[in-house]
């Protein structure tokens, strides 16, 4: 068993972009009561597995929404894990049959695609968003369901960059060594060792090199040359000869431009570097602020403020703002909402309608009603 775990945990880290399912339903952890924790969560089986893990030692009902596959985050920005899939999850689950109160609690990343007030009306259940990271979900439990600044934003931490580059330089290094394979067996071994080189380097040192105008194109060339010189160096270890090294050079010119495209979009860091949405600018309308703070609650990246004179927020950093739309998903009021590049307003029924695609366009709708 913990040596079929081990190779499930390197499947999905080598193989992370594609969805790994598991049952959605009703999971226990101890011995749960009718008034013990709910916790949902969509039904990416690393995602279970951690949250399972994080749960150890408490009492908690843990309900799996279907999410595709797909990780909470990717999977409510893209339409995946919804309103609809929370409400089809609590009333199929058993869960209600199983607490005495109507209370739950959702992954904070689940903030851009599951509308917390229409779950309310159309099941009963009151949905809170708890913190980013499982792993902090007994500290946000013990300090009774308040979180704080560090469970609240999303890091980009080693451990997570190693993910990613895990997550690309798997499929990449599959793909060289299966062509390689047919035409150049011998270069299989160097490609391989290749693509993993550069994935970590890409996803350790990118976003840490110095940038200003033309930030992605300055990058690529200070990284081109490090990509090129570690897989020539890589090649030339292997014994490769003029034809190989000119090889290693062009597949990492192809890999390093596969992995910077749209570096930004695929990281925590900002939203994605090309399309409309990049110019877009979080705005809010302070007459309409009513201070529920859902905003404060769900943004990952700490964008707002809390002014408890005046019972509003304010938006104290701009620069954060990754364009994922979750405060204007959740915003009550409406009082947060995009504007263009021209300065024209977004309403706040298209964020909520029209959610990501794979590279980062917001052009899916999910068919729900605009007017909601």
């Amino acid at each position: 068993m913990a040596n079929t775990a081990i190779l499930r945990d390197v499947a999905q880290a080598v193989l992370r972009l594609f969805p790994w399912p598991t049952e959605p339903g009703l999971r226990t952890v101890g011995t749960p009561g009718p008034e013990s924790p709910v916790i949902i969560t969509g039904n990416y089986d690393l995602t279970v597995r951690r949250v399972l893990a994080a749960l150890r030692g408490l009492d908690a009902w843990v309900v799996v929404a279907s999410s595709r596959g797909i990780n909470v985050w990717c999977a409510a920005a893209g339409g995946m894990l919804s309103t609809a899939q929370v409400i089809t999850a609590l009333k199929t689950s058993g869960i209600e049959q199983r607490v005495s109160q109507r209370r739950a609690l959702l992954p904070q990343l689940a903030a851009t695609g599951v509308e917390a007030r229409e779950v309310a009306r159309r099941s009963g259940w009151k949905l809170r968003f708890g913190p980013v990271y499982a792993e902090d979900l007994p500290r946000y439990l013990a300090a009774g369901s308040r979180k704080d600044d560090s469970m609240r934003r999303v890091r980009f931490a080693t451990r997570e960059r190693l993910e990613m580059a895990c997550a690309w330089a798997g499929p990449a290094s599959i793909l060289l060594a299966l062509v390689a394979a047919f035409f150049r067996p011998a270069w299989a071994i160097p490609l391989v060792v290749q693509s993993w080189a550069i994935a970590i380097m890409v996803f350790m040192v990118y976003d840490r090199l110095p940038g200003g105008e033309m930030i992605t194109r300055r990058r690529w060339l200070l990284t081109w040359p490090l990509a090129a010189g570690l897989s020539a160096l890589v090649a030339a270890l292997f014994s490769g000869g003029t034809a190989a090294v000119a090889a290693a050079v062009v597949s990492a010119t192809a890999l390093l431009a596969l992995l910077t495209f749209d570096f930004d979009g695929s990281t925590p860091i900002e939203g994605g570097s090309h399309f409309d949405s990049r110019d877009w600018a979080i705005t809010l309308d302070t007459d309409l602020c009513k201070g529920v703070y859902s905003c404060w609650e769900v943004c990952p990246e700490a964008c707002f403020e809390k002014l408890e004179d005046t019972r509003k927020v304010e938006i104290s950093q701009h620069q954060r703002c990754v364009k994922c739309g979750a405060c204007v998903v959740q915003c009550p009021q409406d009082a947060l909402f995009f504007t263009d590049q021209e300065g024209r307003r977004i309403d706040p029924a298209v964020i909520r309608r029209f959610k990501l695609n794979l590279i980062g366009s917001r052009g899916v709708d999910t068919g729900s009603d605009p007017g909601v």
